[in-house]
């Protein structure tokens, strides 16, 4: 049998670092689970210390019998320069070379109000402006501002492991199928997105000389802080798609580690929007159903 094509070969990233951020909770954990679970020794930024603790201890349940899969947490908070800032020293205080990273924080805000068709021209202002300015503001430093300025303070990080191959020194933002679609307004939310998918493409381009690959991963619906199962959230709209029910880690982590390892080498600049066929459902019409 041709060993390179083993899977086991393909898709191993034992002993690799790898840093996520929002990785105490939703899909940030999840796929510091799947890296720890195979190896890897996972970096988990987030902005909560009492949930960095409890991810850091079950990854380290979890990973005591793999020979390099440890946990090392970094509390910081992205909304900020400063904390960004912040975050990149430690992170270069505890690795040499940085094999992926992964830009899982995120904020989601709703607007306030919601308008009805048929409601009057007042109405359309009034629900327009219940997006605040600070909300908006909030979204983007943590949505776009984050992901760009941490990616800058770890390029050396990032090259120096790139120059080994076999897929390493990546980067791998979130996106969302709101980047694409105009089926709820949710503009805050869904303009930070697209952003991601144009910051994507541009990083990958301007990255390109080094081989610092930089893709997305768009998840649909899958559980997590924007989506509680409160029976209020998006969470009740996953029986509605092709899929017939929400993302799960396997789901999340079997991209995360295709994009991240020997496999997925080959991929730059790409959005891969593993959502369960929901876009393929989404009508471009206003409505007041959950992105």
């Amino acid at each position: 049998m041709e060993s390179n094509l083993q899977i086991k070969n393909l898709f191993d990233v034992a002993g690799r670092w790898v840093a996520i951020t929002g990785a105490a909770s939703g899909i940030g954990r999840m796929l510091a689970k799947g890296c720890a679970v195979n190896g890897a020794h996972a970096i988990l930024i987030d902005i909560s210390e009492r949930a960095l603790a409890e991810a850091k201890a079950e990854l380290e349940r979890i990973s005591s019998s793999q020979p390099h899969g440890v946990a090392t947490k970094v509390h910081g908070d992205l909304s900020t320069e400063d904390g960004v800032n912040s975050v990149v020293e430690k992170i270069k205080a505890s690795c040499e070379s940085l094999d992926a990273l992964f830009h899982c924080a995120g904020v989601r805000y709703m607007n306030k109000i919601t308008y009805q068709a048929g409601e009057s021209l007042s109405q359309l202002e009034t629900a327009t402006k219940s997006a605040p300015y600070r909300e908006w503001e909030q979204t983007f430093r943590v949505n776009v501002l984050a992901p760009y300025f941490l990616t800058a303070g770890l390029i050396s990080l990032l090259g120096k492991a790139a120059a080994q191959g076999e897929g390493r020194g990546c980067v791998v933002l979130f996106s969302s199928p709101a980047s694409v679609h105009n089926h709820q307004f949710v503009p805050t939310y869904q303009t930070s997105k697209a952003a991601v998918d144009h910051l994507v493409r541009i990083m990958a381009a301007e990255f390109e000389g080094f081989y610092i690959r930089v893709n997305a991963m768009s998840p649909g619906i899958v559980p997590s802080g924007m989506t509680p199962d409160d029976g209020k959230s998006n969470l009740r709209l996953a029986d509605e798609t092709p899929a017939k029910r929400p993302g799960n880690e396997e789901d999340m982590v079997g991209c995360a580690l295709w994009l991240i390892s020997k496999a997925g080498a080959f991929m730059d600049g790409k959005v891969i929007r593993n959502e369960g066929g929901r876009l393929l459902i989404l009508k471009g019409v206003t409505s007041n159903s959950d992105s």
